[in-house]
Parts: C-alpha cells; sequence; structure tokens
C-alpha cells in the first residue's frame, strides 16, 4: 500500500512538473495575435484587423493616450470603443490595422477539465498549459457568474492575456485579482466584439460581420449567385460580387431591389357576425309543391252534411 500511494504521488509531482507541451500551432497563432496595452503595460488580443480586447482594468481613464505594441515591434496608437464592466473587459480601436491574423473568440464556455494555454504577457512570455478547474464567482468581479478558475501562474502584467484552447481560439482573458486568480469568459468576450465592430463598422473603420451577409440561393426566386444583399442596415444595401475566375462576358453584375409582397390570398372572416336568412325561399318552396294537400290530421271539428231535400215517392 505505501509503495503503491508513493508511486501516485510521484506521478502528480511529475505531472506538475511537467505540464502538457503547448502546440506549435497555438504557438505561433497566440504570439502572432498578443500584444501588450501602453501605457498599463496589460496584454492584450488582436481579435480584428483593428480591434484588440484587452482587460477594462487596462484602459482607464487615467491611461492616456493608448497605445498598443504587436507583435513586429510597431506601437499604435488606439481609443476604448466598447467595454463589458461587468466582466473587466474592454475593446481597442486602433488607429491602424494590426496586419497580422486575429484570433476567434469561442462563444461557449469549456467544460472543467479542458486543457488550455496561455503565454502572459508578450514583452515577458511564460508560455503555460493550464487547466480549467471550475466556472463560478470571484470576489473580484462578483456580478459575474461564470469566471473560469484555472491553474495558471499569472504574473503583474498578464491581465488581458488571452486563454486559448486547442484550436487557438480565445476562451478567456486573464483578469487575476487580489482575491482569486480568474479569466474572464469568451462568452462576454464575443459579445463585446460584435458590439465593437458594430461601432467601427458604423465609422467606416471595419468591414461588416460575416454573419451579417446573406448568399441568396441561386435560381431560387430570380435572384443570381452573383447578387448579394448586406442585411441589419436601414435598409438593403446592394453591392457588386467580382468573381475573377469569370470570363468577361459573365462579370455582368445586375441590382436587386428586395421587397417582402404578399403572394397566397386568404378570406378573412369576421368573428360573431350576425345571420341574416330571408323566408322568401320558404313562400316560394310551397308555390312548386306538385303534391300539396291538407294533413291528415289537420280536422279539428266533425261537421255534418245536409242538403235539406225531402225523398220523393214515386208512383
Amino acid at each position: 500500500m505505501g509503495r503503491a500511494l508513493a508511486a501516485v504521488l510521484c506521478l502528480a509531482g511529475l505531472a506538475r512538473a511537467n505540464p502538457v507541451d503547448v502546440p506549435a500551432a497555438v504557438r505561433r497563432a497566440v504570439a502572432a495575435a498578443s500584444v501588450e496595452v501602453l501605457p498599463a503595460r496589460c496584454a492584450g488580443v488582436v481579435a480584428a484587423p483593428r480591434l484588440v480586447l484587452t482587460a477594462r482594468h487596462c484602459a482607464r481613464p487615467e491611461d492616456r493616450p493608448l497605445r498598443v505594441g504587436l507583435a513586429d515591434g510597431a506601437v499604435v496608437g488606439a481609443r476604448l470603443v466598447a467595454t463589458d464592466e461587468v466582466a473587466d473587459q474592454a475593446a481597442l480601436a486602433l488607429d491602424a490595422a494590426a496586419g497580422m491574423p486575429a484570433l476567434a473568440v469561442a462563444r461557449r464556455l469549456p467544460i472543467p477539465g479542458t486543457v488550455l494555454f496561455f503565454e502572459g504577457n508578450p514583452a515577458r512570455p511564460r508560455w503555460q498549459s493550464a487547466r480549467l478547474d471550475r466556472i463560478g464567482t470571484c470576489p473580484s468581479l462578483p456580478r459575474l457568474p461564470d469566471a473560469l478558475f484555472t491553474s495558471l501562474k499569472g504574473a503583474p502584467g498578464d491581465s488581458g492575456a488571452p486563454l486559448v484552447d486547442g484550436a487557438a481560439r480565445v476562451v478567456g482573458l486573464v483578469h487575476g485579482g487580489a482575491r482569486c486568480e480568474i479569466a474572464t469568459p469568451g462568452d462576454h468576450l464575443a459579445r463585446l466584439r460584435d458590439r465593437a465592430l458594430g461601432v467601427l463598422a458604423a465609422s467606416g473603420a471595419e468591414e461588416p460581420l460575416a454573419r451579417h451577409v446573406v448568399h441568396l440561393e441561386a435560381n431560387a426566386v430570380g435572384v443570381l449567385e452573383e447578387h448579394r444583399v448586406v442585411a441589419r442596415r436601414p435598409r438593403p444595401v446592394l453591392g457588386r460580387v467580382d468573381d475573377l475566375r469569370a470570363h468577361a462576358d459573365e462579370q455582368r453584375v445586375e441590382r436587386v431591389d428586395v421587397r417582402p409582397l404578399a403572394r397566397a390570398e386568404a378570406d378573412v372572416v369576421q368573428p360573431d357576425a350576425e345571420l341574416d336568412e330571408s323566408l322568401g325561399a320558404m313562400r316560394r318552396v310551397g308555390a312548386h309543391d306538385a303534391d300539396r294537400r291538407a294533413a291528415a290530421d289537420a280536422v279539428e271539428h266533425a261537421v255534418g252534411v245536409d242538403h235539406r231535400l225531402e225523398p220523393e215517392e214515386r208512383e
């Protein structure tokens, strides 16, 4: 029994001392998209060509002017465009495109036991694999019910660093905190990203989200593949789609006006309407009845018939 227990403890110690290696593809993706947020010297992640996500406490009003240090060494100006105060998350718009692939944000929370990966602040990276222990509430963010409690070992300056899964999708941002070390969840972050991209799209600084483009079925209602409708705007914006592989005589693109038109007919019946019927039809039936006669039981009084004639005597 003693030897078995010692072996278990030894294996546990080795597991802690030799965590799961961070996959090379994850390292490359996270290293390219990780940034340093200045002047707070926090971390952040590129989530779109001109959008960075970080911790809210890394972009305080007194932290001005905001700047972002990119992986290639460039420093770009930034401004705050959206926040989630409950989850301590912030979205920064860059003055110029980052010029590097952005990381996707997972919209669903991982389950406890999932292995996650972490670089920390890119100015002083410390690659780690971490385990998601549980999802709950931390006193540092009492209004957030789904904080991610992990086994990662953070350090000052790691706030805002992305915590990613094996597909290099951001599942949370490191928050830290004086009372518990947590990451804020990716579902909040995905909604924040959507709001921030909406702000940038309205200002013309960013393309609309791909899910706002509706591709119609070819030849369904006379709309061809070269037509495109961009939804979620005050009115449809109809633009040209250029297929470089098509021949010159197939490059013509027409504009389409999309309107909802009623096609089916329906009879509308008024509820509780009065029913007006004419009795004239009943009178007309009587006039054309070929077998009309008095009913057999219509006589109510006996009547005698007497013609008052006296019998005559014949000779």
